[in-house]
């Protein structure tokens, strides 16, 4: 069995917790300076393909390439944490990754973004945790604390499917916010036409639609978005007074 590197270890180390990232991101979560040249980590990462350390998804929609751990590499970096990839929801899967490393630049408001993968295996399961979201995000803005449920949604789910997430987050007293992400602006429409009708206005108060068009093109940005928050139109970046 070939061994891994430590310093090559440190570099894919994140995919643990993020699970599936292109090699921008990966550059991004890296804190060691020769991992964050293009060069260097795009020649590491066909090296470590070869020594089945990872795998790569070639993304059709957006034309990049998405890595993630192989068991082998789970073995040697961390056997209690398991990324547990699917081929049926691997682009999902990618575009939940993409937004979080945009979220995670949101500072100081948010502190800390964990995926299903980790709400699922680690402690921080809760009883409230019925409905496992696709991330969990925690901040701090305007002098509080607060926990909001993501959600990425791809297409647009059947009617009782969408009302009966809404319904849930909308009860829990463990989640302050929902923040729904939608690749376009039709889906977002349609989702608060479907939500205002069942729930009235008030669910807006508390669940928060916002379409990131760039993130599912594979751009790795916030900007160029729309949304919908209490009301308002306002983007991601509006709400937390980061952009114009």
């Amino acid at each position: 069995m070939e061994m891994m590197r430590t310093d090559h270890k440190f570099f894919i180390y994140p995919l643990t917790d993020w699970r599936i990232l292109d090699i921008k991101g990966l550059m991004e979560c890296s804190n060691f300076e020769k991992f964050k040249k293009y060069d260097y980590a795009k020649k590491l990462l066909q090296k470590m393909k070869s020594q089945n350390f990872v795998n790569v998804y070639r993304c059709v929609l957006n034309g990049k390439n998405y890595y993630y751990l192989t068991p082998l590499a789970e073995k040697f970096i961390n056997q209690d944490q398991k990324s547990s990839i699917s081929e049926e929801t691997i682009f999902h899967d990618a575009m939940v990754s993409s937004l979080g490393i945009e979220l995670s630049k949101i500072k100081p408001f948010i502190t800390e973004i964990e995926l299903e993968h980790k709400i699922k295996n680690g402690k921080s399961r809760t009883s409230f945790d019925d409905i496992i979201p696709d991330a969990r995000l925690k901040g701090h803005f305007k002098g509080a604390n607060f926990t909001s449920a993501i959600e990425v949604e791809l297409h647009q789910k059947e009617k009782s499917r969408i009302i009966s997430k809404a319904k849930h987050y909308l009860k829990s007293s463990f989640y302050d916010y929902a923040f729904y992400f939608f690749p376009d602006e039709k889906i977002l429409k349609n989702y608060a036409n479907i939500l205002r009708k069942e729930l009235d206005n008030d669910f807006n108060q508390k669940i928060f639609l916002f379409s990131t068009p760039k993130i599912f093109e594979g751009k790795n940005t916030l900007y160029e978005s729309t949304g919908l928050v209490k009301g308002q139109s306002k983007t991601i970046l509006q709400l937390f007074e980061v952009a114009p």
